[in-house]
């Protein structure tokens, strides 16, 4: 029997040690409660280790080099791009996201169904979530698809406003970590004991499938501080809570990528997009070696992201990468990095500086004998044997041309 009401819950920047399952020292007694059935994925990765490659991926079921958004400030999807929020509209279900930043999701083919949690407050930090309760008993008998968007626990950590001697990344940078780490974890406790609980408490947890995750991931240590600055094992793993209304399902034992959701999603409600990705629904069964990819491309367009150029209008965007035909600037401290992992070892090669490490997931211990050629060869097969290779084709400016053309030189095929 198809499934008819899901609730897709993202947390900007949660960290897999920022709930109490796995950092006891986080107090979430009724959040606890609420998703004590939930299942927690020990092995979920995100594809990119930024907010809007990130969704995309989520909402396609795409690796960022088949969906287009390689990085952060890319502007707009490769064209043909199916996306979940529009297929189930067009199955017939009430869909709609609401955000703490909902213009993040900017110039992107899903933006349509994007608004604010609380659309009578300007500051969204500041967001009532009654609208977003308001709205599940209004269409309580209807098919649903419901995505909310935490952007509380993103950046400043709660402290807006506050005015912080030293700010986090100089405590980080004088070795007080833990001390940091405290600003961090009391927005994650906010978001999940006093925002998540009432929306959850008013899940009938026999009718809704329920997935509360991680867009990636932070840093809080001297060799990273903010998750755009490379790929890391502290922002491309993430919690994964799952809760499907069948009875006997558990998570499947393989390592698990954020582009699982999309299939899982539409088998669970018999919505068939011809989908043809590497995303693989978690009703299937197997505990199969798999290789989860991670991108970050953060080469152009640094310091885009804010208010004022999110309010471009659509027709000036002009290619993924220009504004009224002129290129993004580049980011001298830009990087183009991959990274595997089979949720034990985590390879990343810097196709910038080309240097590759491979590290021990968990202790982040770098290891020896990493064998480039290898994970190089895993690579090449993902991005040559994707059905929707022919996308790439899209791209437009010379500056993309030539970032494509340099990305084949890296995988050996110009």
């Amino acid at each position: 029997m198809a499934c008819s009401k899901f609730l897709l819950i993202s947390i900007d920047c949660w960290r897999c040690d920022a709930l109490s399952r796995t950092n006891p020292s986080l107090l979430t007694p009724k959040f606890d409660v609420l998703t004590r059935d939930y299942a927690l994925a020990e092995r979920f990765f995100v594809t990119a280790p930024a907010t809007r490659p990130s969704h995309t991926s989520l909402f396609t079921g795409l690796y960022p080099f088949e969906h287009g958004l390689f990085g952060q400030t890319y502007l707009k999807m490769f064209a043909g791009v199916t996306n979940l929020l529009q297929a189930f509209a067009d199955a017939g279900f009430e869909v709609s996201g609401r955000s703490q930043r909902p213009d993040v999701f900017r110039f992107l083919d899903y933006e349509p169904f994007m608004g604010p949690l609380d659309p009578a407050i300007d500051d969204q930090t500041l967001a009532s979530i009654e609208p977003t309760l308001q709205m599940l008993e209004r269409f309580a008998t209807a098919p649903q698809l419901r995505f909310l968007h935490f952007w509380y626990t993103h950046g400043g950590y709660g402290l807006s406003g506050m005015n912080m001697n030293p700010g986090l990344r100089e405590m980080v940078e004088e070795g007080r970590q833990l001390e940091a780490l405290r600003f961090y974890y009391a927005a994650a406790t906010h978001v999940q004991e006093f925002l998540l609980v009432e929306v959850l408490k008013r899940i009938d947890l026999s009718e809704w499938t329920v997935f509360i995750f991680g867009d990636h991931g932070e840093g809080f240590n001297t060799e990273i501080m903010s998750h755009g600055d490379l790929i890391h094992e502290k922002v491309a793993r993430v919690p994964l809570l799952a809760h499907i209304p069948r009875e006997g399902w558990t998570l499947p034992a393989r390592t698990l990528s954020m582009i699982d959701l999309f299939p899982t999603i539409c088998e669970l409600a018999e919505v068939d997009t011809g989908y043809c990705g590497y995303g693989r629904s978690l009703l299937q069964d197997g505990d199969d070696e798999r290789w989860a990819l991670t991108e970050l491309d953060s080469l152009f367009g640094v310091g885009f992201l804010h208010k004022a150029n999110l309010e471009t209008e659509h027709r000036r965007v002009t290619s993924r990468l220009s504004i009224d035909g002129s290129q993004l600037p580049d980011n001298p401290q830009g990087v183009r990095q991959w990274s595997l992992t089979d949720g034990r070892v985590m390879f990343r090669q810097d196709e910038t500086k080309g240097e590759s490490v491979l590290r021990d997931v968990i202790s982040g211990e770098a290891l020896e004998s990493a064998d480039a050629e290898k994970y190089s060869g895993i690579y090449r097969d993902l991005v040559e044997g994707s059905a929707y290779r022919g996308l790439g084709e899209q791209a437009e400016s010379a500056k993309e041309k030539e970032a494509l053309e340099q990305r084949l030189k890296d995988l050996g095929y110009l």
